[in-house]
């Protein structure tokens, strides 16, 4: 397998763990915002901190990708 298929590749796992984590996350918060008012303090607390992690998670898969992208354009 050539250099660029393998990249290819690579995106397009990147793609489909990028869409997990979007689905995820808005996920997480419809609910905190549906629920924010009936559950404890502690529930939504966590709640937060997903919602963070993912995100960071997502910023980190898009820079991951526009590495990717940065090697494509050097072939």
């Amino acid at each position: 397998m050539s250099e660029e298929s393998q990249i290819k590749e690579e995106i397009g796992w990147y793609k489909v763990i990028f869409a997990i984590f979007i689905a995820t996350d808005l996920s997480l918060l419809a609910w905190f915002v549906q629920n924010f008012e009936q559950t404890s303090f502690f529930i939504l607390l966590l709640c937060s901190a997903a919602v963070v992690a993912i995100t960071l998670i997502l910023v980190l898969i898009n820079k991951r990708v526009f590495v990717c992208l940065d090697r494509l354009k050097e072939l």
